[in-house]
């Protein structure tokens, strides 16, 4: 068996005008996808046993630097709807100007690496403000910095508001399935025009 593997780098635009991206991918016999999920079998070393492992993601993380990678992927392993994550992290990260970050923790010191357990910050280049959404891998959680209004509740049914926490980040929406991926991806389309 031979696998090429290419990761080129652009905004949707870029790409879908490259002649030589659209000569690599009529090469390609099969789809062409970014992260592939699959089922991760894990053997116990004590008994020599299998059990399910969660999600083994092939590939790179939309948006994720090389240091964050392995974080965010373990992080993925038991999220149910990782396919769909993958994607709202693709859309997001395609948009002009967004960068995914880790988190400095309080105990961070020049030199040290950023930390991706846990969450990811996508932030607007050029805002002023920490990010137009935190993205949680593990449960696909969706944080935004928005106010929860009717409009909201329109928009993106399966949004609830948040009563605690930073007051500018007030809507939360879980991706579980196709449905709620779209309402995710609306909502941090509003919250990345608003930054």
């Amino acid at each position: 068996m031979k696998l090429v593997y290419v990761c080129v780098e652009g905004t949707p635009q870029e790409l879908d005008s490259s002649e030589v991206i659209r000569q690599l991918v009529q090469r390609q016999p099969g789809p062409v996808d970014i992260a592939r999920p699959g089922p991760r079998v894990v053997v116990d070393p004590v008994s020599d046993e299998e059990f399910d492992g969660g999600w083994l993601v092939e590939g790179d993380v939309p948006g994720v630097a090389e240091e964050g990678q392995s974080a965010v992927k373990a992080q993925l392993a038991f999220n149910p709807a990782v396919q769909q994550f993958l994607d709202f992290m693709a859309e997001a990260t395609s948009w002009e100007g967004v960068g995914v970050h880790g988190i400095k923790r309080k105990t961070w010191q020049e030199g040290d690496p950023l930390d991706y357990t846990g969450y990811l910050r996508l932030r607007r280049s050029g805002s002023q403000y920490g990010g137009f959404v935190y993205a949680f891998p593990s449960t696909g959680l969706i944080n935004s910095r928005l106010q929860y209004s009717d409009e909201i509740g329109r928009l993106a049914p399966n949004a609830y508001p948040l009563t605690k926490g930073n007051y500018q980040y007030r809507v939360n929406i879980q991706i579980h399935d196709e449905s709620t991926l779209k309402q995710a991806l609306a909502l941090a389309e509003l919250a990345y025009s608003a930054t």
